[in-house]
């Protein structure tokens, strides 16, 4: 029995239908792989890397199970929210600190070298 009998798409090795087809009647065990070989003038690389490549984009997806990705539960959102909470006191106590620094520095100039710094609040200044 002659392999181009069996083959319907037109032979060009770069086609996925004729790859898939080979492959399909060599897993098939209607011609082993020395017959195809010969018949259709592979080589052996080529038919090898097409096994490869049957099994990873046709057999694969549905032999393999894709890995699941856990959902993040409800526990890890509030631990992200109590450190992003605790990060952002952190940072208003710095900034209070500093503000308090700043407001005692004023009054001290202002005391001893009778500048006034600060604006006076209404129309008149």
């Amino acid at each position: 029995m002659k392999v181009n009998k069996l083959i319907v798409v037109k032979k060009n090795y770069k086609n996925s239908k004729f790859r898939s087809q080979v492959v399909e009647l060599c897993r098939s065990g209607i011609f082993s792989d020395q017959q195809l070989l010969s018949q259709l003038k592979i080589s052996r690389t080529s038919l090898k890397a097409w096994h490869r490549w049957y099994f990873r984009y046709r057999l694969g997806r549905w032999l393999k199970t894709k890995p699941r990705v856990p959902m993040k539960k409800e526990s890890d959102e509030l631990l992200a929210l109590k450190q992003k909470l605790a990060a952002v006191e952190k940072e208003n106590e710095r900034l209070r600190l500093k503000n308090e620094g700043l407001e005692i520095m004023i009054n001290i100039a202002e005391r001893q070298f009778d500048i006034p710094i600060r604006k006076k609040s209404g129309p008149k200044q």
